[in-house]
């Protein structure tokens, strides 16, 4: 409130007052003095509110700036944390969206690593089995070698048993000396 204002409704009061002031002290009597009273009542209060007016309005004028000052820097504030929460919650959906594509693409990529894997297994187990068979044929070939050796022998055995067997049983002691006879000359011929 403006100086000029206070004093404009001290003015007023005082104007509005005065003529019942006045026709209070025509009728006279203990009445009078009562409506004075009031009258000086209504003039002090209306001076004290002026006086409270002057010197409090500054302070409570800055006061209520400084409260709808504090108020719009809030709305401010709250209105760009508003746009900040918007704007991270963009970028959380865009990442979102990016995150199910690199899923995705992880997937193919597990996809075909794997497949990759397999086929150098399948290829290392192809290659174990033709080694495996490479070295089962040579020790079947080296078994059958041995074996082979093995029968000769047991047959070459035989077979001069079954010699030695016949010649003994056809061979008279004659016979046994003409060989020795004829073995000696070979010897001394040589």
């Amino acid at each position: 409130m403006s100086p000029r204002l206070g004093l404009r409704v001290l003015v007023t009061t005082v104007l509005l007052v005065l003529p019942a002031v006045a026709g209070a002290a025509e009728g006279g009597g203990g009445g009078g003095r009562a409506i004075w009273d009031l009258v000086l009542r209504i003039v002090n209060f209306t001076i004290l509110m002026g006086v409270i007016l002057y010197f409090a309005r500054r302070p409570v004028v800055d006061g209520i700036r400084s409260s709808i000052d504090a108020v719009r820097k809030s709305l401010s504030d709250a209105e760009e944390a508003r746009k900040e929460a918007e704007a991270r919650m963009k970028e959380a959906e865009d990442r979102l969206a990016g995150v199910d594509r690199e899923v995705e693409e992880l997937l193919a990529a597990a996809r075909k690593e794997s497949e990759v894997e397999r086929e150098r297994i399948l290829a290392e187990a192809k290659e174990a089995v033709e080694k495996l068979k490479t070295e089962a044929r040579t020790a079947i070939e080296q078994e059958l070698k041995k074996s082979q050796a093995l029968l000769r022998k047991e047959v070459a055995e035989s077979s001069v048993e079954i010699a030695r067997g016949i010649i003994e049983e056809n061979l008279t002691p004659e016979d046994h000396r003409r060989f020795i006879s004829e073995y000696l000359e070979k010897l001394e011929a040589n």
